[in-house]
Order: C-alpha cells, then structure tokens, then sequence
C-alpha cells in the first residue's frame, strides 16, 4: 500500500446537513494517497453515526469526550498526521477532484512555502455557486513583506482554513494554534509562518467554500472578541516588519480594517448597544489615534473608499 503524499484534517461539530456531501468529494479526489483523519466534538446531529458507517482505510475517526472548540481539534489532528502537508478541511465545504493533487505537486516545486492557499468558488445553502469570477494579480510566492501588506489591507491572507494547506516543517518552528483564541487563532497562525517563510498562492479554484448563516463568522456577538483577537495578531505583525513597512501597515489598518471595526462601533450605537460600543472604542483606541481613525471613517463614508473586510 502507497504510503500517503498528503494528511487532510477535518474536524467536526454537528455538521449533518453538509458533512456528506464534503466528505464524498474527499474521497473522489483524483489523488488517491492521502490519509483523512477526523475529530469528532461531541455531535448531537447523527454526525457521528454517519461518520462511523464510512470504511475507507484512509480514514481514522477520533471523538472528544467533551466539546473542545476548533482549534483544539485542529491541534489534536495536526498531531496525528503522518506527512509533512496537512490539508486543513472543514464539514460544510467542497473540493474540486484536482484539489489535493495540485497542492502536492505545488509544495514538490516550491519547499520553502509555509503554507499555501488557493482559489474558491463561494457556494450558497443549495450548492449554487455566488461570487463572480475576478482577476487576482497575487504571485504564486509572496515574500515575508507582501503577506505583510495584504493582512495589513484585508486581514487573514486565505480568508478561510478550508482552502489551505501547512508544511509541518515550518508548522513545527512556530508551534501550534493558539487555542486561547476563540475567532483569529488561523490570522495568527499565517503570521506567524509567514515571518520567515514564503507563503504560496495557487490561483486555481481548487474548494467550493458554503456560505450559510450558521457560520461562526455570522455571529455578531462575536465580533468583539474578533477584534481583540485581531489586535494581537497585527502587534506580532508589527513588531517583525521594516519600519517602513511597518509605517504603511499602520496607514492601511487605519484606512481600511480599523474603519470597517469603527463602523461596527458605530451601528452599535445606532442600535443603542452602548456597552459592546464602549468595548469597540476601547480596542481601536489602543492601537490608532480616535481622531485620525474618526476623520478616516468620515472620508471613506464620503468618498466609498473603505473596504469591509472579511467579516460580513
């Protein structure tokens, strides 16, 4: 029997009404050497019982005695691998027959890459695919400074787990996923791996991301700890780049991240949830000049300038 050129981890919570359809397109995949490990944290949904009706030798199914959260399970799963690429999965999502083969085949050409991410399609609830197609200019290799100056822009570089994939090399120089994060424990991860190796970008569209409203990323209440968390992340950041770097980073978090964070201060206000807005205040205040960041919100109201970010 080959041995595996590739680990894919998937940890799962509840994920009955996706978790089939992702798993089925991992096992068609046109790379056929892979081995797929599981964690199950603690489903209530019948997740389990499909899980365990799977027989596939590539396959090893774990189970949490309590409910752990994503980053533990994605630490405990990293830890049971047996390759040096570990293909992050999720339950809701879908990949393309090609999918793992081409990450195989770009880590064979390029070693020294961290970690690499490609392309999506976004998916809505049915499966029918939302975004437009768009050129993006990204190079396949980005040093250390243009990661930099893209999570400076937009924040996490991949905008997702599900289409990424760590060299375990690099992965074992900066340690695991911070599990005291709860919402940005990924963003600090591509950090730290991109301070001192390349991370790669194949522009392929190799997953199908879903879209639904019962991800993590839709849940308001949590947008307060994903700015705390968010800030942490750009300190590391700043404190590893060039001063001019990190000049410009400073300019670009004002001009778009911290006006995207400002106007969530500002719809809570409206709303008259004045403790989270207190809250808002508090992070941005710590890291930007209010009065700058204040006269940044007006301009990029005015003018249209702002980019939004990830969250929705």
């Amino acid at each position: 029997m080959p041995s595996p050129a590739i680990s894919v981890i998937l940890p799962v919570y509840n994920g009955k009404p996706y978790l089939e359809a992702s798993i089925k397109s991992l096992l068609a995949q046109e790379l056929e050497e892979f081995e797929l490990l599981i964690l199950d944290d603690c489903s209530t949904d019948g997740s389990l019982a499909y899980m365990e009706s799977l027989h596939d030798h590539r396959i090893r199914l774990f189970k949490n005695e309590s409910n752990k959260g994503l980053f533990y399970n994605l630490n405990f799963l990293i830890k049971k691998t047996t390759t040096q690429l570990i293909k992050l999965w999720s339950q809701d999502d879908i990949m393309y027959p090609a999918c793992l083969q081409q990450f195989v085949e770009f880590f064979r050409l390029y070693p020294q890459v961290g970690f690499a991410y490609s392309g999506i399609h976004t998916i809505d609830e049915n499966g029918i695919i939302k975004q437009r197609d768009y050129s993006d200019e990204t190079p396949q290799i980005i040093s250390t400074a243009l990661h930099a100056r893209i999570a400076f822009f937009t924040g996490s570089i991949a905008g997702n787990i599900a289409n990424v994939c760590i060299n375990k090399n690099a992965m074992e120089q900066v340690g695991l996923f911070n599990e005291c994060m709860k919402i940005s424990a990924d963003f600090d991860m591509w950090v730290r791996l991109a301070k001192n190796h390349d991370t790669g970008f194949i522009p392929q569209k190799l997953v199908q991301l879903r879209d639904h409203d019962k991800q993590l990323s839709r849940n308001a209440s949590l947008y307060i700890n994903h700015i705390k968390e968010d800030m942490i992340v750009y300190r590391n950041l700043l404190s590893y780049v060039s001063p001019a770097n990190a000049k410009e980073g400073r300019l670009l978090l004002r001009n778009h991240k911290f006006v995207f964070y400002y106007t969530l201060m500002v719809k809570e206000i409206v709303k008259g949830n004045f403790k989270n807005a207190i809250l808002f205040y508090s992070e941005l205040s710590k890291m930007e000049n209010f009065i700058k960041l204040s006269i940044a919100f007006v301009k990029a109201k005015l003018f249209k300038t702002a980019k939004p970010g990830l969250l929705k």
